[in-house]
């Protein structure tokens, strides 16, 4: 490890050792031990950590114009009801933008989509059917006797 490592670890993770890395912690002790630079540095920022932990801020109360302001901008706002509709009335008003000749439009769109997937599944499935088990099993279907399969 460098001096420019362990500044950068300084910065990130503070001057107290057990918040470092622990893959990077053996090499900064390590670097601790041989250069009083990196000593330094680490003593610099523990100042500084102490300095931000024990620093007092003031406490800010905002001003009766900014509450005023604030309260009125809440007022205008329209009810949560009406600035987020349900899904149901977004689909329904993204699809009347595709379609603005009617209302039944959408629906008549989406029911045609949702039967074309529906005919295309299932002439898809048709290639999957051996030719012998669909006789098979349409022979088991007329016949009590129990299901042989023979290979």
């Amino acid at each position: 490890m460098n001096l420019d490592r362990f500044t950068d670890l300084l910065d990130i993770y503070g001057a107290d050792p057990q918040l470092w890395p622990a893959r990077e912690r053996a090499a900064a002790d390590a670097l601790l031990a041989v250069s009083p630079d990196a000593r330094e540095l680490q003593h610099a920022a523990l100042r500084f950590d102490n300095h931000l932990l024990n620093a007092a801020l003031p406490e800010l109360e905002p001003s009766d114009a900014l509450r005023a302001r604030i309260f009125a901008q809440m007022a205008a706002m329209p009810a949560a009801s009406a600035a987020a509709p349900g899904w149901r009335i977004q689909i329904t008003e993204a699809l009347s933008l595709l379609f603005p000749a009617g209302r039944a439009m959408p629906q008549l769109a989406a029911l045609a989509l949702a039967l074309f997937i529906g005919i295309g599944a299932g002439l898809s499935n048709f290639s999957l059917i051996d030719t012998q088990e669909a006789e098979l099993v349409a022979v088991q279907l007329a016949s009590t006797a129990p299901l042989v399969y023979e290979e």
